[in-house]
């Protein structure tokens, strides 16, 4: 009896401490008290565009995300008071947050990495075309706000894993780092293979006539169509976690350095492909990195190819295949004329039907 009275006491002394937690976070993530107005679901207008902007922020998945304990003015700073003005100015991710990791003396900043995307091809340049401007991606484009994910080690690769804290961490301290990003260590990224390749896809270098607006021409409009016809586009497709996609071939651990070919600093610059595809290959030579990973199956461009990829294995695969099924028709029909019958008895087997019965 006093065993239950006690455990009474200990449910009833936990209920409002884990609620005054939850209480307390959410008023130190949100000191000023946004989510008095943003809460609210079906907050929102109807833009200049024709468009419904959506303003709700949900405080449980917020709270629990990424970016949970960033005050909303750590993020939108050009906030100077309350009711705000419409909002006229966009996140700029290189802000200094009011946040010291427990491994820095520093507040914490996105800047390095900011600074690697400047220099990229994805950048906005001075002299890019409006079109440009308006069609190139920015942080918010890849990035979500996801949840916390905690990672099993045994799948996390710790050598990768370290030149990836290293972008942003000094050595000193990476440990606490690691316990930091366990929720995105088991891949290059928080995103899975297909999702990467549909980003990459969606609005850009898959959409044929903006390209073409752009100034790509010939093979650059080719490239999603190219890599889904390739191994490494059919593996992915199929749900492969392993087979390179966009951000394994033209991307470092960096991940944001992506250049053109002819760049010396871009990864698959013919002086740096050997470095990238042994990421995957073990056994890598000057010939191997020679295999066109965007194959253009075609014949005036590659005859053997097209012959070896739509005849020559074609065939075989059919052949099999209806080889196979020629065999189990020719077996059946024999085993028919000799006397012989499919029975359930004593499960399914070919037995001799007894005449007798």
């Amino acid at each position: 009896m006093k065993r239950k009275y006690l455990l009474i006491a200990v449910i009833v002394l936990l209920i409002p401490s884990l609620w005054l937690s939850g209480f307390s976070k959410a008023q130190a993530a949100d000191p000023e008290n946004c989510l008095m107005c943003h809460k609210y679901p079906f907050m929102g207008r109807i833009a200049e565009d024709g468009l419904r902007r959506n303003y709700h922020v949900d405080e449980h998945l917020f709270l629990n995300s990424l970016h949970g304990d960033v005050e909303c003015r750590g993020c939108h700073t050009y906030i100077k008071k309350f009711p705000h003005e419409p909002v006229t100015e966009t996140v700029n991710c290189a802000n200094e947050c009011h946040i010291k990791p427990p491994f820095a003396e520093k507040n914490f900043s996105h800047r390095k990495i900011i600074e690697v995307f400047n220099s990229s091809d994805h950048a906005v340049k001075a002299d890019d075309s409006p079109l440009m401007k308006e069609s190139k991606p920015d942080c918010k484009y890849c990035h979500l706000n996801p949840l916390y994910k905690i990672a099993d080690e045994k799948n996390i690769d710790y050598e990768k894993t370290l030149d990836r804290c290293l972008n942003c961490h000094k050595k000193k301290g990476v440990t606490e780092a690691y316990l930091h990003m366990t929720h995105r260590l088991r891949h290059k990224t928080s995103r899975s293979s297909q999702e990467i390749v549909s980003l990459c896809a969606r609005n850009c270098h898959g959409n044929v006539p903006l390209m073409e607006k752009l100034g790509a021409t010939g093979r650059d409009l080719e490239v999603v169509a190219t890599y889904k016809e390739s191994i490494h586009g059919k593996m992915t497709a199929l749900g492969s976690e392993k087979a390179a996609d966009c951000i394994s071939c033209h991307a470092s651990s960096l991940i944001h350095d992506i250049y053109e070919k002819d760049n010396p600093k871009s990864s698959i610059h013919e002086d740096n492909l050997q470095a990238i595809c042994k990421n995957c290959h073990a056994k890598i030579n000057q010939h191997f990195v020679k295999i066109a990973v965007h194959p253009r199956i075609k014949v005036p461009h590659h005859p053997v190819l097209f012959v070896m990829s739509n005849l020559v294995l074609k065939a075989i695969l059919y052949g099999t295949v209806f080889g196979l099924m020629g065999l189990l028709f020719l077996e059946t029909y024999r085993r028919k004329k000799d006397g012989i019958h499919m029975t359930l008895k004593a499960g399914s087997s070919w037995r001799i039907q007894d005449k007798g019965k």
